[in-house]
C-alpha cells in the first residue's frame, strides 16, 4: 500500500474517533438534575421536584412521579428560578383519600402549580409524547396539545378544591410554550 494512502487513513480514522470520544465527552458533562424535594405519599408515592441549567440562565424546574419504584411521569417541566434564588419549598394538598395531590409554591400557598391523582394517573402540567414510528430514533416527538392538558388539569383542581379553603385555592395554568417563573411575588393577571 502507498506510504501516503496509508497516512491519510490513519489520519482519517484518528480524527473520527477524536469526535467520537470528545461528543460522548460533551454529552456525559452535561448537568444531571439535582433533586430539590422528594415528598412521599403513602408507601412508594413520591413527587419529586428536581432542577436543572438551562440555555436562558435560569433554572428549569420539573416533577417526577414513581409508583411502587416505577417512574410514572418523568421529566415534566412546570417552571423557571432565577439562578440566584434559594430553592423554593412547596405545601401539598390532598383530596379523594389521598390519591389525588396539589403542590403550591410556600410563598404563594394558594397557588396549585402541580396536580397529580395516583389512581387515575392523571398529571397537570404533564404533557405526554407520542411517536408516529415504534422506533422512536428515526421519528419526531408528537406533544399533546395544550387543550387536552388545560382541560385536565381543571378537572383534577375541581376536584381538589371541592373542599373549601381559606384562602380559596387557584390554578397556576403553566405550559411549557408560557412557563411559570419561580418564586412567586405578585397577583396573577386577570
Amino acid at each position: 500500500m502507498n506510504q501516503r494512502l496509508l497516512t491519510m487513513v490513519v489520519f482519517i480514522l484518528l480524527t473520527v474517533l477524536a469526535v467520537t470520544f470528545f461528543t460522548r465527552m460533551r454529552k456525559s458533562s452535561a448537568p444531571d438534575p439535582v433533586t430539590l424535594h422528594a415528598i412521599e405519599f403513602g408507601p412508594g408515592r413520591v413527587i419529586r421536584i428536581t432542577v436543572e441549567p438551562n440555555s436562558q440562565q435560569t433554572l428549569s424546574l420539573h416533577y417526577h412521579v414513581d409508583v411502587a419504584g416505577e417512574m410514572v411521569v418523568e421529566h415534566a417541566f412546570f417552571g423557571t428560578l432565577p439562578r440566584t434564588s434559594p430553592p423554593p419549598s412547596f405545601l401539598t394538598y390532598t383530596a379523594a383519600e389521598g390519591d389525588l395531590i396539589g403542590l403550591a409554591q410556600e410563598a404563594a400557598p394558594n397557588r396549585i402549580v402541580i396536580l397529580h391523582d395516583f389512581a387515575t394517573g392523571d398529571s397537570f402540567p404533564h404533557r405526554s409524547v407520542t411517536y408516529k414510528d415504534s422506533d422512536t430514533r428515526k421519528s419526531y416527538p408528537y406533544y399533546e396539545d395544550e387543550g387536552p392538558i388545560l382541560a385536565r388539569g381543571e378537572a383534577l383542581f375541581a376536584r381538589l378544591s371541592a373542599d373549601p379553603t381559606d384562602p380559596p385555592l387557584e390554578l397556576l395554568r403553566t405550559m411549557a410554550s408560557r412557563p411559570l417563573t419561580l418564586p412567586i411575588h405578585e397577583p396573577l393577571p386577570e
